[in-house]
């Protein structure tokens, strides 16, 4: 017996990268519309978030393809608001970052990706972070399934639990939806926002994909009035214009009974779920016309209507989330350092545990 049939067969897994999104093969079918190919190329021109560098690694493991997107970044108002919603005093990082991918995208990570892919994607990032000058690698927005794999891969210096996403069952009605209420007030709560916007004047229009740039100026306004609630304007024209092109890519829209924009959700109906995005909401006149509520009701309608068995409300609003009884799922960053800093270090682990606290006083209201 030679030592080549003694020798364990590895499996290799080779990279390359590519400057452009566009030049690299589609994916099968991307586990969520932010692993699609056209949801990378949206950034590559966005301003909002301030990207001085884009990068794409093309992996190959024997037969499987996988893509991953990473991105130098300068300022990202999205950071900015976590850090406000954490408390921190100081920003958590000095220089550029290099994020793999954009934490705008709800779930990050590698659906589907092995160890040894996992463990390449992290030492080419963190190679190229070095090379860019940046002071860190975040794999953002890993999924609880994936966390232990990448854990596995390569320990990362820190790990920070940036957001919590919120998933719910929605059956085959909305009353099944909300039989799953905690409280039963709850649910007669929920009916009555909604009755009474409807009263107000409420309807819904619902454009698919680019039926949505008409209005998309209008939308954009609100929706940055709408973020600077709590911290920084989250969205521009630059980001959401493209957005509408992503598979699934449908905006559910408050119309007034006079003919103007109350607010609506950007989604994505995208396999088994819809996704509520970003939220734009016209502050003016939200209380009278309970519009939230009204669009939260009308999207598990959407939801039903669609056969989708998961309505995925997204990140943030969690007092309002839990008390719809909706599963908090924990969205961890997984950051490689480029060299060795305690200070950061500390300052991620602050991050984390304020972000931690922001969430539990939350959930104590709901």
């Amino acid at each position: 017996m030679s030592l080549m049939t003694l020798r364990p067969t590895f499996r290799t897994v080779t990279s390359s990268w590519h400057s452009s999104v566009a030049a690299l093969p589609a994916e099968r079918r991307p586990a969520t519309p932010f692993h699609s190919r056209e949801w990378a190329a949206v950034w590559q021109s966005v301003r909002t978030e301030q990207v001085r560098g884009r990068h794409h690694l093309f992996l190959q493991d024997g037969p499987r393809q996988h893509r991953m997107s990473f991105y130098q970044v300068n300022d990202s108002p999205l950071w900015r608001a976590m850090e406000g919603d954490a408390g921190v005093k100081h920003p958590t990082f000095d220089a550029e970052v290099l994020y793999a991918p954009s934490i705008y995208g709800e779930y990050g990570g590698l659906p589907g990706a092995t160890v040894p892919v996992l463990a390449e994607a992290a030492d080419r990032g963190r190679a190229l972070a070095r090379e860019l000058g940046t002071e860190a690698l975040v794999i953002a927005n890993i999924p609880p399934a994936e966390r232990t794999l990448w854990r596995e891969a390569r320990t990362p210096d820190a790990e920070v639990v940036l957001s919590w996403a919120h998933r719910a069952r929605v059956g085959d009605s909305v009353e099944e939806f909300i039989a799953n209420f905690p409280s039963s007030q709850t649910g007669r709560e929920f009916r009555e926002q909604h009755r009474r916007g409807t009263d107000a004047g409420l309807t819904l229009k619902i454009a698919g994909g680019t039926e949505l740039l008409p209005l998309l100026p209008e939308f954009t306004a609100q929706a940055r009035a709408t973020s600077e609630l709590h911290g920084p304007a989250l969205y521009g024209t630059d980001i959401l214009a493209p957005l509408t092109r992503v598979p699934g890519a449908v905006a559910l829209l408050a119309e007034h009974s006079d003919g103007t924009l109350a607010g609506g959700f950007l989604c994505f109906r995208y396999g088994s779920a819809l996704y509520l995005w970003a939220t734009a909401v016209d502050q003016s006149r939200t209380e009278a016309l309970h519009t939230y509520d009204w669009l939260m009701y009308e999207s598990a309608q959407y939801a039903v209507a669609t056969g989708a068995n998961v309505l995925d409300a997204g990140r943030g609003n969690y007092a309002y989330k839990a008390r719809l009884g909706m599963l908090p799922v924990a969205l961890t960053s997984a950051v490689y350092l480029t060299r060795p800093n305690p200070h950061l270090i500390s300052r991620l682990g602050a991050l984390h545990a304020g972000l931690n606290e922001h969430v539990l006083r939350a959930w104590n209201k709901a």
